[in-house]
């Protein structure tokens, strides 16, 4: 089980953040990269007001992926999911 940054998770951030651009009509510089250290934040968007709304899971893509494919509906499945009783 590999939790670390190396150079292709540096060179994906680097495409997220031309995807997000892309998708969302921003200057790169209004995108802030940061790279959760047990990879649960898959996503996280502030608003005005200072709250932040966050896409979690467990550190694979599956949920996220998931999520995205069924957009706007969210179907049940039996992916793991984070228990937040426990240390993550």
């Amino acid at each position: 089980k590999k939790i670390s940054i190396d150079s292709a998770t540096l060179a994906n951030k680097g495409l997220e953040v031309i995807e997000a651009s892309r998708l969302f009509s921003l200057d790169a510089k209004e995108i802030q990269v940061l790279i959760h250290p047990q990879s649960i934040v898959h996503s996280m968007v502030q608003s005005k007001d200072g709250a932040y709304y966050a896409q979690l899971s467990p550190p694979s893509m599956k949920q996220a992926i998931l999520y995205a494919l069924n957009y706007p509906e969210i179907k049940e499945n039996s992916l793991p999911s984070l228990d937040f009783s426990q240390d993550l």
